[in-house]
């Protein structure tokens, strides 16, 4: 619902210069046989997280999530598994003093992707590391409740 909401403000919801808030498009990657999940040790936030970021504009949220995983992981060979939004979420980002950034608030639209073959993934600089996980050492990992749920919500996709 507060999504929707902030839709029908008349912002422009879709850039980071909305600086209290804005849409995010996020990527959780399965390798091939949905066992595993890729994850990316973030630079800045020094977490292990899925795949994702800012719209820049763009209000075609599967897009932009396809687009940050290629940008942060160098991978394109990969499929959506299920139609449409896999999750959403609306959470905090703290202060950036790098960029002068005041903290926030990412309305994050997450898609799920399964690796169609198996190719090497390549680190970007917004990654320290990344790494190929199973379920149970991915939640050791998540760094939050969102990640937790997201996770639990790929075992689930991939068991039905």
């Amino acid at each position: 619902m507060a999504m929707v909401a902030f839709l029908q403000t008349g912002q422009d919801c879709f850039v980071r210069t909305t600086l209290w808030a804005h849409f995010t498009g996020s990527a959780l990657l399965i390798d091939h046989t949905g066992t595993r999940v890729l994850l990316n040790h973030h630079r800045a936030l020094d977490r292990w997280l899925h795949f994702g970021g800012h719209a820049d504009g763009d209000p075609d949220l599967f897009a932009v999530a396809q687009r940050e995983l290629a940008e942060e992981s160098g991978i394109t060979a990969c499929v959506p598994l299920i139609d449409g939004p896999f999750d959403i979420d609306i959470h905090p980002i703290p202060y950036n003093a790098k960029r002068n950034e005041p903290a926030h608030l990412h309305y994050d639209v997450r898609y799920l992707f399964r690796m169609t073959t198996d190719v090497p993934f390549a680190i970007s600089d917004e990654s320290i590391a990344m790494r190929w996980c199973r379920y149970e050492e991915a939640r050791t990992l998540a760094a939050s409740e969102t990640f937790t749920r997201m996770l639990d919500k790929w075992r689930a996709a991939v068991k039905a």
